[in-house]
């Protein structure tokens, strides 16, 4: 069953080219950039039988005339050999410098992406680079986020995935919404988490399926939970 959820994300490039999957208000269409000569890379590690609880770093630097690399392995409790990875990167609008580092987002989101209740339990990999990738991952001002994330109406509230963006809306990153019941950690996670499901599997939105259950880490846990109970992960 596992190796068949994966073979969906093997084909990740042409759902999302083709426009293809469920109507959504932030379905995305990807866009093709260059990569940076400096990359860091999150790769997914060989399975194991224990659910991972820490994160192994392996870090290899090689210098050239040209390049250096620095190279980040992430535990994974499933066999991918032979699956391409994903590619993205990891931004922080410029008016926001001085409220987030970029360092620390991106080490929030690996931390989030190589944790075994998202998507990485799922069989997804995931390769971190300097620029580009399949898409970028943005922490911006709600002007901002309503301009990446046009024609959609995020209306300077909502966050989207398009147009080469998973862009989060600043005031849902530092506050999450008046209703949230959970800590601020789990909705970061959900923003994270909700966002590229939609570009890695073109994945609709869903609904609480019982009050007291975990809400679906693709509902619209910012709308509200419906009875469910608030949760930032794939898998939980």
């Amino acid at each position: 069953m596992t190796r068949s959820i994966f073979r969906v994300l093997a084909v990740l490039g042409f759902v999302a080219a083709s426009g293809c999957g469920p109507a959504s208000d932030d379905v995305a269409v990807p866009v093709t950039t260059e990569a940076a000569t400096a990359t860091t890379t999150v790769t997914a590690a060989p399975a194991t039988t224990e659910p991972a609880t820490s994160t192994t770093t392996t870090s290899t630097t090689t210098s050239t005339s040209t390049s250096t690399t620095t190279t980040t392995t992430l535990p994974s409790t499933l066999d991918i050999d032979g699956t391409p990875l994903i590619e993205f990167s990891v931004e922080v609008d410029d008016a926001l410098a001085d409220q987030l580092d970029r360092a620390d987002l991106v080490a929030f989101v690996i931390e989030t992406l190589s944790d075994e209740r998202s998507w990485i339990g799922r069989g997804a990999g995931f390769r971190l680079v300097d620029n580009g990738g399949l898409f970028t991952i943005i922490v911006a001002t709600p002007a901002r986020t309503d301009q990446l994330c046009r024609p959609l109406q995020t209306n300077g509230r909502f966050s989207c995935a398009r147009n080469g963006w998973v862009a989060i809306n600043s005031d849902r990153w530092f506050g999450a919404t008046d209703s949230w019941p959970a800590d601020l950690e789990t909705y970061r996670r959900y923003l994270i988490n909700h966002e590229i499901g939609h570009y890695i599997l073109g994945a609709g939105h869903a609904t609480c399926p019982g009050a007291g259950q975990p809400a679906p880490v693709m509902m619209q846990q910012t709308k509200g939970l419906g009875g469910c109970i608030a949760n930032g992960w794939v898998d939980p």
